[in-house]
């Protein structure tokens, strides 16, 4: 918060402005209301591209690395100057425009970004996509202090604060219980890699029921909340901004989201361009379970 304190010193009046996290300078509380009104601004000005063929013009690269669309850079820019226009003062490193200044920025103050997971998906209309922002004190993926993952097409709204759980649409929510590899439902990101695909072969031979949705940061998500009962991504090409949110929504709940060694998922967060590897499950023996099941790295 920012507190103003006002004391005498000498005859005269001496104020004296301190910043904590969660208030950006002069501006609003940086809280989950917060992010919830972004979302909102998103959802309001990327719907109405939806379907159009506007949506799918290439604008270059961004710097995650993939192709960026209309529809992207829209997305990113609303983030964006609703955090100027609202006298955010900080830092946001986006998939699309990489790491940028909000009024000077703030090295206590990150805003990491996916504004659309899920791109394609909502080029091709459906509706399994995410707008996903992140709150840290550290641009790092340990440092995330509040977390929401929403749908764009749907009102679907995942949140979570550091130490006070999880919660979709307001209500809390907790991962599934399934300890049963041949009874778990099970996302698995593939790519068309030798060593890939020998690394998963374990898995794909014992889980029956294996599906991939395309927007990761929701399909965490929905681990959490006992949709899914794990996902799997060892492509090496998952961005920090995808997982930022839905690691801590996910650990918020109670589920378990590792690296490819199987240690606690962390990475630097100041560039869109790092990418890691993950397995997110909802529960310890499951985890342990896939993990066994997984070729080494």
């Amino acid at each position: 918060m920012l507190v103003f304190n006002v004391f005498g010193f000498r005859g005269k009046t001496i104020f004296v402005f301190v910043y904590f996290f969660g208030i950006g300078w002069f501006g609003l509380k940086v809280d989950l209301k917060l992010l919830e009104r972004i979302v909102r601004e998103v959802r309001f000005r990327v719907r109405p591209l939806v379907g159009k063929v506007e949506a799918w013009r290439v604008m270059g690269a961004g710097a995650g690395g993939d192709q960026t669309r209309y529809i992207d850079l829209v997305a990113e820019q609303t983030v964006f100057d609703f955090l100027k226009e609202n006298g955010v003062k900080c830092f946001v490193v986006g998939e699309e425009t990489g790491f940028r200044e909000v009024l000077g920025g703030n090295p206590n103050l990150y805003f990491i970004v996916d504004s659309l997971d899920g791109t394609y998906n909502v080029l091709h209309e459906i509706p399994f996509n995410a707008i996903s922002l992140a709150v840290a004190d550290k641009p790092k993926l340990s440092a995330v202090k509040l977390g929401v993952v929403a749908s764009l097409t749907d009102e679907m709204f995942f949140s979570a604060e550091k130490g006070l759980g999880a919660k979709l649409n307001g209500n809390p929510i907790k991962p599934s219980k399934e300890e049963k590899i041949e009874d778990a439902l099970v996302s698995v990101s593939f790519t068309p890699n030798k060593d890939f695909l020998r690394r998963v072969s374990g898995v794909l031979e014992n889980v029956v029921h294996v599906r991939h949705f395309g927007a990761n940061a929701l399909e965490v998500c929905f681990v959490a909340c006992g949709r899914l009962d794990a996902v799997i991504d060892l492509r090496g090409k998952l961005r920090v901004t995808d997982v930022a949110a839905a690691s801590l929504i996910l650990r918020e709940a109670g589920g378990f989201i590792v690296d490819e060694r199987g240690f606690p998922l962390d990475s630097p967060a100041d560039s869109p361009e790092k990418k890691v590897s993950m397995v997110a499950a909802g529960n310890k023996k499951l985890l342990d379970k896939l993990l066994s099941l997984l070729g080494k790295p």
